[in-house]
């Protein structure tokens, strides 16, 4: 029997209808963010590593049995989280009970504010601008000494995409990086989960594509990340989660 670990990665990118399948069109797979991470696993070579499996909870998918998950990180949305969508209601109640369990989790973008709001946090629109760009982050104090930013240099540079985010830490959790706009852009809850604003597993061309369709001048704010994705295997390292 194989020693891998189980590891999900949930898609809640669009419901059908959402976006323009065009705008993917030239992307690995198309519309398929499962599939991309999968991709971006290989190239930090770890996919190998973990029993890696997928689902989209916009399309119907049905979210995992506890018992079948060891971690699981959860992408971004084109959704805001307060839609009160019947599939974000049902993911909201998973989270929630999936919280007892203490298995790791990661949020990622969407997923960061599916997670501060199920803690208490509130959610709100950035103001402007949407936030279209490869950008450096602030990292605090607790920052510099979380596993989450081993590795990475003193001000990392990530893609972000993103018009709405976490306006404070819900109470108890760990700020561990920051911009002027955000306060709360990374976050340790304890009991093993952590999120991010912005999005390390992101391959920049694809993020790039994803503004086509309704903002393509924002299509150049994007750069190559080479050691963004490290960020995905200290997570996957600190949580045991790699078989050797």
């Amino acid at each position: 029997m194989s020693d891998r670990k189980r590891v999900y990665f949930i898609s809640q990118m669009a419901e059908p209808g959402r976006i323009d399948p065009a705008v993917y069109a030239d992307a690995p797979g198309g519309e398929d963010e499962v599939h991309w991470f999968s991709l971006m696993l290989d190239r930090v070579g770890v996919l190998d590593r973990i029993d890696f499996r997928g689902c989209h909870v916009t399309r119907g998918d049905s979210l995992p049995e506890f018992d079948d998950v060891d971690g699981v990180f959860l992408g971004g949305s084109y959704h805001m989280v307060d839609e009160d969508l019947p599939w974000q209601r049902n993911l909201q109640a998973w989270l929630t009970a999936y919280r007892e369990t203490a298995k790791p989790l990661m949020g990622i973008c969407g997923g960061h504010q599916q997670m501060a709001t199920i803690l208490g946090a509130n959610v709100g629109p950035l103001g402007g601008d949407p936030m279209a760009a490869s950008l450096p982050v602030d990292v605090t104090d607790d920052g510099r000494d979380h596993f989450l930013f081993d590795g990475l240099n003193g001000q990392p540079y990530f893609h972000f995409g993103n018009f709405e985010h976490v306006k404070a830490a819900p109470e108890g959790a760990r700020v561990l990086a920051v911009r002027p706009e955000m306060p709360a852009m990374a976050l340790d809850y304890g009991g093993n989960w952590v999120s991010v604003q912005f999005h390390p597993e992101a391959d920049h061309e694809i993020f790039a594509c994803s503004w086509r369709g309704s903002h393509p001048e924002y299509m150049k704010n994007y750069k190559p990340l080479p050691e963004a994705p490290l960020m995905l295997v200290n997570f996957l390292t600190a949580m045991e989660l790699l078989a050797d």
